[in-house]
């Protein structure tokens, strides 16, 4: 009776230990769990910001080209030796036809066709694109 006694204190120790260490590795986990969601949010919050300025340093360069394109469209009494194709694709982004550029910088209609097509090849495609590649299609 006496070893029935003991066997059944030690398996309740047994137990009591078990439930206790289970208990204590529930808790740290889950505060381990509540640690890796906050970590997570401020990852997350970091890649928003980094995003958010990214965009605005991106508006900001997209700016400056477009400013840069637009100054170096000669006036009408210019003869500044400036890069054609800067010409070329700024008046074309701003809608003017294949015959406005060309009659407007005194260029070869090839040399505008060519221009607006290798910007159509290197990503340069955008909507108001598609308007001047129907006419210079007309020409090719």
């Amino acid at each position: 009776m006496l070893k029935v006694s003991l066997v059944f204190a030690l398996a309740v120790m047994i137990g009591f230990c078990q439930w206790f260490i289970h208990r204590r590795l529930a808790r740290r986990i889950h505060g381990l769990a509540r640690d890796l969601q906050h970590l997570s949010d401020v990852v997350s919050q970091m890649a928003d910001m980094q995003m958010k300025t990214f965009d605005k340093h991106a508006a900001s360069f997209e700016e400056l080209e477009e400013r840069i394109m637009e100054l170096s469209i000669p006036s009408h009494d210019s003869n500044l030796p400036l890069e054609r194709r800067h010409q070329v694709l700024t008046l074309a982004r701003q809608g003017h036809a294949l015959e406005d550029i060309v009659k407007r910088l005194k260029a070869p209609v090839g040399e505008a066709e060519l221009i607006l097509n290798l910007r159509k090849y290197m990503g340069g495609e955008s909507a108001r694109s598609t308007k001047m590649n129907e006419q210079v299609g007309k020409y090719a």
